[in-house]
């Protein structure tokens, strides 16, 4: 398994990828695949967008950013998706590792990313070392 930087080319199957991972509950997510290239298309531009490839095969990406906080840069993980059939083999693992040791490398402190409250990937993060932030929520309105 090698850790890449994802290339134009890989968007749409890195796409699909996640359509097919963030439909299913708890995120029962319904977007239509131009939504999602789109949003992938801005981070391709303005984030980092890597994937976990075998086989030439896209098994897992992960995408986040960095920003600048009071308390300095932070990376803020926007999606990390594993096609269904190799969870729970450490690409997850591998994939978070990886912005970890990046975050080392430039200096960075924190990482910070969301899920859904009833995401069986919480156990998968808090084996990682990361905690729920108290006294932390997210808000959403749309506007039409």
């Amino acid at each position: 398994m090698k850790i890449r930087k994802a290339e134009k080319k890989d968007l749409k199957n890195i796409g699909e990828l996640m359509i097919n991972e963030y439909s299913k509950p708890p995120f029962k997510e319904n977007e239509p695949i131009k939504n999602v290239l789109k949003s992938l298309e801005f981070y391709y531009k303005k984030a980092k967008i890597n994937v976990a490839e075998k086989d030439k095969k896209i098994k897992g990406v992960i995408v986040f950013q960095i920003e600048q906080w009071w308390e300095g840069q932070v990376i803020i993980i926007q999606d990390l998706a594993i096609n269904k059939e190799f969870q729970k083999k450490g690409i997850g693992k591998l994939l978070m590792n990886f912005v970890e040791r990046y975050a080392c490398n430039n200096n960075i402190k924190r990482i910070y990313f969301g899920t859904n409250k009833k995401s069986p990937s919480i156990k998968f993060y808090k084996k990682l070392g990361y905690k729920i932030v108290k006294g932390k929520i997210s808000m959403s309105k749309k506007i039409k």
